[in-house]
């Protein structure tokens, strides 16, 4: 299986920093870097189009601060196989500032994934965040991460992903084991005179909360509450992907000889 992590809105977070990152990434779970790319920019007489560069990884730290750099990756791969892959994105290509990260499930121990994004979380800002598995394949991640695949995690989430929404604070994507929140999300309504940090510490079925910053906060949330969870704030209207479940057909009822 495959997981994933996105961190939505890291238009502070700088390519050099962005890339300081993904070296700690890939050096915390002992994962070389067998690959590393960027997307520069062509400029045609009548359009505009885009070119993916393969560089060393000296190559691209030599280069990065250039403005021609809309986007790096930084992969592990074998056997052509993907099994980390790391996407830094710039609003230039791909419409929004964001970061997503793929990884096969056999890489992760010890909660190592989470805890190197805890700290990245403490010392840099954006505004949401969140960590997804259950993908069947790595390209299935890499989809979901980048937002091209949004059905491939719930069956009552939607076919398509409208990502400008995030932008007010005042809705997620869906409920995952973590979420990292912001201090807005926190002051969501709810209830009548509940905000969402008020519902969430009013009962451990609804997760942990954890102060990661002055903006940030770790929203952990037991997997097998997922489900009520995301029904609950979907039916709110506080989940951009959510839709309400399709119950399946009832089965004819097999007749007796």
């Amino acid at each position: 299986m495959y997981s994933g992590i996105v961190l939505y809105d890291t238009k502070t977070i700088s390519k050099n920093i962005g890339l300081a990152f993904a070296e700690t990434l890939f050096s915390v779970l002992n994962v070389p870097i067998t690959e590393t790319s960027y997307v520069k920019p062509i400029i045609k007489k009548d359009y505009s189009d885009f070119k993916l560069v393969k560089i060393s990884l000296k190559g691209l730290k030599q280069k990065i601060d250039l403005p021609e750099i809309l986007a790096f990756y930084i992969v592990n791969e074998v056997d052509n196989i993907y099994h980390l892959r790391f996407s830094y994105n710039t609003d230039k290509f791909g419409r929004s500032n964001k970061i997503y990260i793929s990884y096969d499930n056999k890489l992760d121990h010890d909660n190592i994934i989470l805890n190197t994004i805890k700290n990245f979380a403490c010392q840099n800002h954006f505004s949401y965040g969140i960590k997804f598995t259950g993908c069947k394949s790595i390209d299935d991640a890499i989809l979901y991460a980048a937002g091209s695949r949004p059905s491939a995690i719930y069956p009552y989430e939607k076919s398509y992903f409208e990502e400008e929404l995030l932008n007010d604070n005042k809705r997620l994507r869906m409920i995952y084991t973590a979420n990292i929140i912001n201090c807005y999300h926190l002051d969501i309504s709810v209830e009548k005179n509940t905000t969402l940090k008020d519902w969430i510490l009013s009962n451990t079925s609804h997760g942990t909360l954890e102060k990661l910053s002055d903006k940030l906060w770790l929203w952990l949330v037991p997997e097998n509450e997922l489900d009520n969870i995301n029904y609950f704030l979907g039916q709110l209207g506080l989940l951009i992907s959510w839709k309400l479940p399709t119950l399946e057909p009832e089965k004819p009822k097999r007749r007796l000889p």
